[in-house]
């Protein structure tokens, strides 16, 4: 009986032992999957020799450690540290076995699987009572793969992208690259804060991850970009891929209460085999560019020919700059004629940039205007044409009194301390009343820095100018926009006209917009207004002021006087 008891009691604890076992494996898995870094046993013994480790597969691979390592860790491990390393390790190591302290906190060297020094961090603490078995557990965190962390978002940043194309590149793996640009997302930011900005990248960052192939990788770079690396690519993966980020993002999320709304720009290139990392790169780049030209909003594929609009760019600059060098030489205004509504009677003209080179002849202001303002030179173009324009105002009023000048004023203009006392000047200078001219800064820029716009629009509006809202409808929260923005005129965008006659949303787009900017006193103006069907669809809207080729297209001063100003003279 005592024999049987004996050996149901050491069964029973076998089996205790081993779902002792099973629970502190499933323990350990656990804490490996939850911890940033590689969770580490020891099961100590008095020599440092008699050492059981227990490591996680990731770390084990991570530094190529051989069959056997778990009782001759030690010995192995040590073989892997840099040599101007290993005093430092194996004092730390005494301290523990002497009994010296409990804590190890550690920096050094070590041999990766790639053959490569990288440095990391030990920390860990000793248990257990003196001459009694030990435990020494802890978390080993490559330091390196920190520095390749991006804090904001939880995934891998730009360095390691780097390094990751670069090492796929030495490897000759084919590969190709998905570059995703989050359309105004600055937007996001001036809504609400950048701490909500974060998280939603976070927020992106994570939705991505979830949404990649085994053979692809997603990296944050800079601001609102990501980069999705993928290897040995397969027909439309990359194309599928931003298919289904675009729809997922296509209507209003909701995070933390708050609703935003945002589109991507996408560009993807494929690898070749003669292009050095850098080169890489700058196709990524200027494929972006081509996208945002476009629209946003859509991929496309990189083409060689992508170079050519680059080099363009460069050039386009160079002329620009030359231009302004020369006395303004290339530069012109360009007037369109804006009437009342119902009457269809003159109001005035909105002035238009234009500009030509001798090499690429006439160049659209939506090529050139980004220009001016990417390298700043909008400062000097945009004072050229608010003078020029204030002085043809002041011919016309001459002839037409209640003639008003519409000036487009680019928002990084209002950055200039001094810009409204120069407006204030150029208009005295000219004899006129602050009435005869309205100040239009397009939507799309129209939250940045509130407090600086209700600064500079209520200086504006001490002398008596009016300012304009233009392009609305095209921004990121454009209704929300009527509470707080301190606009008297809104110019409601030509895409709302387009398709007016067959799309109901934009009739009654620009009926709620204009019954809303009544009740707070801003007058509207529908821009576009191209045919007589389409000013049928409008003519009950209640509308202010109209501006579009049925009434005018852009001329140059002398012909916009002979047609729209000579018979007042007369």
């Amino acid at each position: 009986m005592d024999l049987m008891d004996s050996a149901m009691d050491s069964e029973r604890g076998k089996n205790q032992m081993n779902t002792d076992n099973k629970e502190m494996n499933s323990f350990y898995q656990a804490m490996c999957k939850s911890i940033d870094g590689y969770v580490f046993i020891c099961e100590q013994s008095t020599a440092e020799s008699g050492y059981k480790v227990t490591l996680s597969e990731e770390f084990i691979q991570e530094f190529q450690l051989p069959e056997g390592y778990e009782t001759q860790y030690f010995e192995i491990w040590s073989n892997k540290i840099h040599e101007e390393d290993k005093e430092k390790y194996h004092s730390n190591l005494q301290a523990l076995v002497e009994n010296r302290t409990k804590m190890l906190c550690m920096q050094y060297r070590v041999l990766n699987r790639n053959q490569k020094w990288t440095w990391i961090e030990s920390r860990a603490y000793l248990s257990g009572e003196e001459n009694a078995p030990k435990l020494l557990a802890g978390v080993i965190r490559d330091m390196g793969r920190q520095n390749q962390l991006d804090h904001t978002t939880g995934i891998m940043n730009k360095y390691a992208f780097r390094e990751h194309a670069k090492q796929t590149m030495q490897e000759q793996i084919p590969f190709g690259v998905l570059l995703l640009n989050i359309d105004d997302f600055h937007h996001i930011n001036e809504l609400y804060d950048q701490t909500f900005g974060d998280n939603v990248l976070r927020t992106i960052g994570m939705y991505i991850q979830s949404r990649i192939e085994g053979n692809a990788t997603v990296y944050r770079l800079d601001g609102d970009e990501f980069a999705i690396l993928i290897t040995n690519p397969k027909g439309e993966e990359a194309e599928e891929l931003y298919q289904r980020i675009a729809h997922h993002y296509a209507s209003q999320k909701e995070l933390q209460g708050k609703r935003y709304y945002c589109t991507f720009s996408g560009t993807y290139y494929k690898y070749s085999d003669d292009k050095s990392y850098d080169d890489f790169i700058k196709s990524l780049k200027v494929g972006m560019t081509v996208v945002k030209r476009q629209g946003k909003k859509h991929l496309v594929r990189f083409r060689p020919e992508f170079l050519q609009y680059k080099e363009r760019e460069l050039e386009l600059i160079e002329l620009l700059r030359n231009s302004i060098e020369q006395d303004f030489e290339g530069f012109e205004l360009n007037f369109q004629p804006q009437v009342y509504a119902d009457t269809k009677v003159l109001k005035g003209a909105e002035a238009l940039l234009r500009w030509k080179c001798e090499k690429y002849g006439r160049v659209s202001p939506v090529e050139f205007v980004p220009l001016l303002e990417k390298t700043d030179m909008i400062q000097t173009v945009g004072k050229w044409v608010f003078r020029q324009a204030v002085e043809m105002c002041r011919r016309w009023v001459c002839i037409y009194p209640q003639f008003s000048m519409s000036i487009n004023v680019s928002y990084l203009q209002l950055f200039d301390p001094k810009f409204v006392d120069f407006m204030k000047n150029c208009v005295e200078e000219a004899g006129i009343s602050y009435q005869n001219i309205i100040v239009e800064i397009t939507e799309s820029k129209f939250i940045s820095d509130k407090e600086l716009l209700k600064r500079v629009f209520d200086s504006v509006r001490a002398l008596g100018m009016k300012i304009a809202m233009d392009d609305f409808g095209t921004g990121y929260s454009s209704l929300g926009l009527l509470k707080e923005a301190p606009a008297d005129i809104v110019k409601i965008d030509k895409i709302f006209v387009r398709n007016i006659k067959e799309n109901s949303f934009d009739s009654s787009f620009i009926r709620v917009v204009v019954e809303l900017c009544h009740k707070v006193g801003i007058k509207v103006c529908l821009e576009g207004v191209e045919e007589d069907e389409e000013m049928n669809v409008v003519s009950e809207m209640d509308l202010d002021f109209i501006q579009g080729y049925l009434y005018g297209r852009p001329e140059e001063a002398e012909r916009f006087y002979q047609m729209y100003l000579s018979k007042e003279q007369a």
